[in-house]
């Protein structure tokens, strides 16, 4: 709990203080043996409701840069997403950051590496405004992914009656969302197919 706390506490002051291409500098993948995080979003809200179709995704391992103790990102830098679509000329103005910032419906991967470690996903849904935090290690062998899928779990208390299950349904906005993060193999032809903005 205190781990999501301090997580949630700073991504909000990053995104106060528009710094998260200065905190979040890209940790270097020094041994990815063809291994992934993949993920995918899709909404269930009908476009027509919808003023947003944009989320952010944090992906860093759980260990810390030694300077002033800022966690490091493995999302690689804008260059590496600019094959991801086939129109980047259109991509939405909101879009604010690509190497946080993602398009429904669209399949995404970041290289990791093989091995044992710890990682942090933190995932926003852009257009309600809630989120989710999940960490995990996993023991990645080559030629394998973590795949990544966003369940909404809803408000704890439906029929909120008392001050503290009300508190507890405004506060479950940061942890509305269960990550769930398997392991699976990969094809041996693993093409990826560019996102089309329309």
């Amino acid at each position: 709990m205190n781990c999501f706390l301090i997580i949630s506490l700073f991504l909000s002051l990053l995104g106060c203080s528009g710094g998260r291409d200065r905190y979040f500098s890209k940790r270097n993948i020094s041994h990815s043996d063809n291994t992934f995080v993949k993920f995918t979003y899709k909404d269930d809200i009908s476009n027509k409701e919808k003023k947003k179709n944009e989320y952010s995704l944090y992906v860093f391992f759980s260990d810390e840069l030694s300077l002033l103790g800022f966690p490091s990102s493995i999302n690689p830098e804008k260059d590496y997403w600019l094959g991801y679509y086939a129109n980047y000329q259109t991509i939405p103005n909101n879009l604010d950051n690509i190497r946080f910032d993602f398009l429904e419906n669209c399949e995404y991967r970041m290289p990791i590496n093989a091995g044992k470690y710890s990682y942090t996903f933190s995932f926003q849904n852009h257009s309600i405004e809630k989120s989710g935090v999940l960490t995990k290690s996993f023991d990645l062998p080559p030629n394998h992914s973590i795949r990544l899928s966003f369940k909404e779990k809803g408000f704890p208390y439906p029929d909120a009656k008392t001050f503290g299950e009300r508190l507890a349904n405004e506060t479950s906005r940061h942890s509305w969302y269960e990550i769930i993060a398997t392991v699976e193999s990969n094809l041996e032809v693993d093409l990826l197919k560019p996102c089309e903005i329309k």
